[in-house]
């Protein structure tokens, strides 16, 4: 962010100042150069990685099991999400969105392929607490948290 200053063509005075004492007001200009704040693309990026080795988590740990996740979609997710976050990091505030709107994409399509497998699952008689739904729909709710950021960060650039 470039900041410089500026001058106004009215004066400034003070109510204690005597009005022979008047100089010019001088308030600072600062130019943007993205489309979103930076505070808002950091606070995105920091979330996104976070659900990125979430994602990739829940493979890592769900991997021998006969209902675990596919690796295709999974990677698929997780890849999208890493694109979405370098894109945002790019600079150049015209990506900012395009950044956005693929981590919105790609958090919603996981939301979706969980909430699949959540209800896809079968109750074991002799399995025990917390049962195999457990773990997917976690993750279908961590993706729904995911899906909000993104479209947060999409309504802070409109």
């Amino acid at each position: 962010m470039q900041t410089a200053l500026c001058s106004t063509s009215r004066p400034f005075t003070h109510s204690r100042t005597p009005l022979r004492t008047q100089r010019p007001r001088v308030q600072p200009c600062v130019k943007t150069q993205a489309y979103v704040e930076a505070s808002v693309t950091y606070a995105v990026t920091q979330q996104a990685i976070a659900y990125a080795l979430v994602l990739g988590g829940d493979y890592y740990l769900e991997r021998f099991r006969p209902d675990a996740p596919d690796v295709k979609i999974v990677g698929a997710g997780a890849g999208a999400t890493m694109a979405a976050v370098a894109v945002l990091n790019t600079g150049v505030g015209a990506l900012t969105g395009v950044g956005l709107v693929t981590g919105f994409l790609a958090s919603g399509a996981m939301m979706a392929y969980h909430g699949k497998r959540t209800l896809d699952a079968k109750e074991q008689p002799d399995s025990d607490w917390p049962g195999p739904k457990a773990l997917p729909a976690t993750i279908t709710l961590i993706s729904f948290f995911a899906l909000n950021v993104f479209l947060q960060g999409i309504r802070a650039e409109l």
